[in-house]
């Protein structure tokens, strides 16, 4: 999986990086080979409503993108939830592709006629 981190009006921290490199191996075991690619962008806003920091995920994986953003106070907190919001979202991805594959009948010999 390649992975690019990106902060936008800020450094990013090594504590941050961390966790993104820990969630980025969660992600691995438990869906190894589906996301191709991941970007994760870090940007201080200047809004007091939208907490301080926003994260935004997007995974490429094959035929989709898959993004999510989160906004608060706390960057750690928002990386944990968007990776899980992350996880959830791929794991419902394979589920309809499971469904969609099953429900395609075989070709039989009277289709090709």
């Amino acid at each position: 999986m390649e992975l690019q981190v990106e902060g936008r009006n800020l450094d990013i921290r090594k504590a941050w990086q961390e966790k993104i490199d820990n969630e980025k191996a969660r992600l691995l075991r438990h869906h190894a080979g589906l996301v191709h690619h991941l970007r994760v962008s870090i940007e201080e806003t200047a809004s007091h409503k939208s907490g301080g920091y926003e994260v935004r995920l997007v995974a490429g994986v094959p035929n989709d993108t898959v993004v999510v953003g989160r906004k608060g106070e706390s960057v750690r907190a928002i990386l944990g939830e968007a990776f899980d919001t992350l996880g959830l979202q791929l794991k419902e991805l394979q589920r309809k592709r499971r469904q969609s594959h099953a429900k395609v009948p075989p070709a039989t010999e009277l289709d090709e006629e």
